[in-house]
């Protein structure tokens, strides 16, 4: 029950997921802050706490203490090949194509059909993701035609999307 979370909320039952399944929990007692910008340090952990927080080799970042709370997530994804280089950008925001890369390489980058939004570029490196989270019903655009792949992806969403990623 927070008071910014209404039952009838696209989000909701995900908001519920994600706090059984410990991927999150509120930003108080009683809000969860569905609009907050994620960043990319909070969606790694997300992502790393849905899949049972595997062990994962040796820290790779440079500007990554193993003391900061998302190290072994920003560890893992990087042995995983969601993010690379030595550097992690923690905080900064996660766009919608970034989770939709991410779960699509964790899939094993399976091959699509044709992308269906004007916005997405067919030589852009996330291109396939963003067509086979489209393809799976993980996530659709922002309208029938765009997908706005450049758009910070928010607490609602993020949970939302690996919900219909990952629940079983």
């Amino acid at each position: 029950g927070f008071q910014d979370v209404p039952s009838n909320a696209y989000y909701a039952d995900a908001v519920s997921w994600a706090l059984e399944e410990n991927i999150t929990n509120g930003t108080t007692a009683t809000t969860f802050s569905p609009d907050d910008t994620v960043t990319r340090e909070e969606a790694v952990t997300f992502l790393w706490r849905a899949m049972g927080e595997p062990a994962a080799a040796e820290n790779p970042f440079s500007n990554v203490s193993d003391s900061e709370y998302y190290a072994g997530a920003a560890s893992w994804a990087h042995e995983k090949g969601l993010v690379s280089g030595t550097t992690f950008d923690a905080g900064a925001p996660c766009t919608r194509s970034m989770v939709a890369e991410y779960l699509w390489k964790l899939e094993g980058s399976p091959a699509t059909g044709g992308n269906p939004f004007t916005d997405v570029a067919a030589d852009a490196s996330y291109a396939q993701a963003v067509a086979w989270a489209a393809e799976q019903g993980i996530t659709g655009g922002t309208t029938p035609t765009t997908f706005s792949p450049a758009s910070t992806c928010t607490r609602g969403q993020i949970v939302t999307i690996l919900f219909r990623a990952l629940a079983e």
